[in-house]
């Protein structure tokens, strides 16, 4: 199907035999939408006032890994907010306590 065009598909409902129109309708391709870079991260968490010197950052295949490099106190309160607003997600674990961001495209990653 050309980009902008409709197609009817018709299908036979099985209990009744009434024949049943869908509707597809394509509009514009959309771009292929990346994920967050490391990079990206710290932009964001610097754009949203947070001192990215106080942080450890790791990165896999899949995920970026934020450690705070000491007890944040008062401020941990901003930096989680900071993270929240890009998709970040506290674990808990102690000494190893950190924000996880999924590298994958989401749309709570938008600005």
């Amino acid at each position: 199907m050309a980009e902008g065009k409709t197609k009817i598909t018709w299908i036979t409902c099985p209990e009744c035999g009434a024949k049943i129109g869908i509707v597809v309708s394509l509009g514009k391709e959309v771009e292929a939408v990346k994920g967050l870079t490391l990079e990206e991260v710290k932009g964001r968490l610097t754009e949203a006032g947070v001192d990215v010197g106080l942080l450890e950052f790791e990165e896999d295949e899949e995920s970026i890994y934020v450690r705070p490099r000491q007890f944040l106190g008062d401020l941990w309160g901003r930096y989680n907010d900071a993270m929240k607003a890009i998709g970040g997600v506290w674990v808990r674990e102690g000494r190893e306590s950190r924000w996880v961001v999924s590298k994958r495209a989401s749309q709570t990653l938008s600005r």
